[in-house]
């Protein structure tokens, strides 16, 4: 057995390398390099044009046989590996990506990233791990704007869909009854990015205007800042109008957080879970909730498609670019996108409190397809082959 260095214990890593992992892991004393820290913490600025520029973090390597790295790069002389989301290395110095004739300032930053590509490139780096096709295909075009490199960290790159262990047995979900009462449940800290304002003005309608019964439960630290919006973020007025109604509207039950024992168990008895999101890298969610026998609508941004469609669930089709996301380049743009993405939200919902009958059939294919997709144990087995060819 391999003894395998990690950096970080946050949910991607507890998801992807450390929960099942069939080798010891040890954790390292220090952040590795080209940790992107400094952005998480930032994030609000990217949108307005701020560049975060990474610090070279050295740690202790002792002891380990090789690194399983998440979303970074290390230019320690130590086998390694990093599974990512987007592209990598992760940095919000990119605008060079967006310009065919490059600017001075895009070219500033794409020699700075360089160094870091060629860290990829480097005989320590062994693997690199897409969590979709999405983010490979992305990585991919990323690496033509360094083609020096491009081939050698190609045949490093391998796509491996995330674990998800079932939550619930086959024989439950097929016994699991639809609610008299329909209950939907939207999960996700970032409010407005996950599509959660469009949620509530969908639902106060559709209480309005029709005689449907319905529970509506959210779990939600209600952030308001939504990066796909970049410049035309929601009004001081918008923002509050929201928050007015997520603590003040008696048909909705609304938690800023639970613990995750009783969140799971609400993803059980929930009927439809709810991420119209307008950006998301994965949608990890989406997985617990078909984990659960809970048929999903999503957005089709990213990696959605991916893990669900109209056969397991219900899917909203937003105009995205080739990256698999939504352009907000003007606050016209954002308010025919919003208009767009409430009215489809409003026509499934309306459809499923019309014909319930069809969430039975979605709850067990979700399930099933979850349960084929993304084994912890078929995940698990694959890591160790990799640990053990490479370290």
């Amino acid at each position: 057995m391999k003894i395998i260095g990690y950096t970080n214990d946050s949910y991607p890593e507890r998801r992807t390398i450390i929960n099942g992992n069939l080798h010891p892991l040890k954790k390292m004393k220090s952040l590795n390099t080209y940790y992107p820290h400094t952005a998480l913490k930032r994030m609000p600025l990217i949108g307005r044009n701020a560049i975060v520029y990474f610090k070279d973090i050295v740690f202790n390597d002792e002891g380990v046989d090789g690194l399983h790295l998440f979303n970074t790069v290390t230019n320690k002389k130590v086998p390694w590996i990093s599974t990512f989301e987007t592209y990598i290395p992760r940095t919000s110095a990119t605008s060079f990506l967006d310009h065919k004739n490059l600017t001075k300032k895009s070219i500033k930053e794409k020699d700075r990233t360089e160094k870091y590509v060629e860290i990829l490139a480097k005989d320590y780096c062994k693997k690199v791990i897409s969590l979709s096709k999405n983010n490979y295909e992305m990585e991919l075009r990323f690496l033509e704007f360094f083609p020096q490199y491009k081939n050698t960290i190609k045949k490093k790159m391998i796509q491996i869909n995330p674990p998800q262990e079932k939550l619930m047995e086959k024989s439950e979900v097929e016994l699991k009854v639809v609610n008299p009462i329909l209950k939907f449940l939207f999960v996700g800290k970032d409010f407005t990015r996950k599509g959660g304002k469009e949620i509530l003005d969908v639902f106060y309608k559709i209480k309005k205007e029709h005689h449907f019964d319905f529970e509506l439960t959210i779990v939600s630290l209600g952030k308001s800042y939504n990066y796909a919006f970049g410049k035309y973020q929601d009004t001081e007025e918008e923002i509050q109008e929201m928050k007015n109604k997520l603590r003040n509207t008696d048909w909705i039950n609304f938690y800023e957080s639970l613990d995750n024992k009783k969140l799971l168990e609400m993803m059980k008895n929930s009927d439809v879970g709810l991420l119209p999101t307008w950006a998301d890298t994965y949608g990890y969610s989406v997985l617990e909730f078909q984990a659960s026998g809970c048929p999903v609508i999503t957005t089709n941004v990213r990696a959605l498609p991916e893990i669900n469609n109209t056969t397991i669930g219900w899917m909203i089709q937003l105009p995205l670019d080739n990256s698999g996301e939504v352009d907000v380049s003007s606050i016209n743009k954002k308010q025919t996108l919003r208009a767009h993405l409430q009215n489809s939200l409003e026509k499934i919902v309306l459809e499923i409190l019309e014909n319930p009958q069809q969430i039975k059939e979605k709850s067990i294919q979700s399930y099933d397809a979850v349960s084929k997709n993304h084994s912890v144990k078929g995940y698990m087995e694959k890591l160790s082959e990799i640990y053990s060819e490479n370290f």
